[in-house]
């Protein structure tokens, strides 16, 4: 058996043959444990969408005039955070590569979907504004258990293709809080994240640019806290970066 052959069967050990979203042959041009043919059936989030919070508009042309317009919730009550990047609905296949991400041990998918969410964001991001990068801190805990914070994979890969500087230890989860996902109700989250995150050296974020990054955008409770911490600590702006949002039924 040749190398190139020893390589397959190593990849085929550690990559299933079979896709993990349709269950057919993945193929040699696979994306990991996805074929090509389901990756590339991500979709975009095409909708028209507040400028601020990514809420979808019911309306294609609500934004056609007046493209500042905020939706109703970020109008009563503004977030911390500036502007929200997602790059994908919440669903099928991107859904599943985010499962495997998270929960089974597949810290390779990052790669694959970093370069997903940038290839996806807008063209008309200021990168010479020198932004600093922060993942969403898992608690010591649950980063004990998991063995990497996926959102530091996604910020790694997102630090060395733009040139960003990379803030890993300055924010950190104090609280142990319970998982979002079975929490539906915005002010329940936002209960639950209160108080949970804290600034080691606020006196770095001071005047600085911001993105902060994190897997799903789902009532934005989080991300919130995040800004809110960092928005007190004098940062100039706060971009927030998901790779998927949840929910994506029409608001106003």
């Amino acid at each position: 058996m040749n190398l190139s052959s020893w390589i397959q069967t190593a990849l085929d050990f550690l990559f299933p043959a079979e896709c993990a979203y349709c269950h057919h042959f993945a193929g040699d041009d696979r994306i990991l444990i996805f074929c090509k043919s389901c990756w590339e059936s991500i979709p975009r989030i095409s909708q028209s969408v507040c400028p601020r919070c990514g809420k979808p508009y019911r309306s294609t042309s609500v934004l056609r005039h007046t493209p500042d317009f905020l939706c109703g919730d970020c109008r009563v009550s503004p977030p911390f955070f500036d502007r929200v990047f997602s790059a994908s609905p919440y669903d099928s296949v991107v859904k599943e590569a985010i499962h495997q991400f998270k929960f089974h041990q597949k810290p390779g998918i990052g790669k694959p979907l970093a370069q997903l969410l940038m290839a996806r964001l807008p063209d008309n991001i200021d990168w010479t504004r020198g932004y600093i990068i922060l993942p969403v801190p898992l608690h010591k805990t649950r980063q004990r258990q998991r063995g990497y914070n996926q959102s530091t994979i996604l910020a790694t890969h997102l630090a060395r293709r733009y040139h960003l500087k990379p803030m890993y230890n300055n924010l950190i989860r104090i609280r142990a809080t319970k998982a979002q996902w079975p929490i539906r109700k915005y002010h329940q989250r936002k209960q639950n994240v209160k108080n949970a995150f804290r600034l080691r050296f606020p006196e770095r974020i001071t005047g600085q640019h911001l993105i902060v990054i994190d897997d799903i955008f789902t009532t934005g409770a989080t991300v919130n806290e995040c800004s809110r911490i960092l928005k007190e600590a004098g940062a100039r702006s706060v971009l927030v970066f998901t790779l998927s949002r949840a929910g994506l039924a029409a608001g106003v």
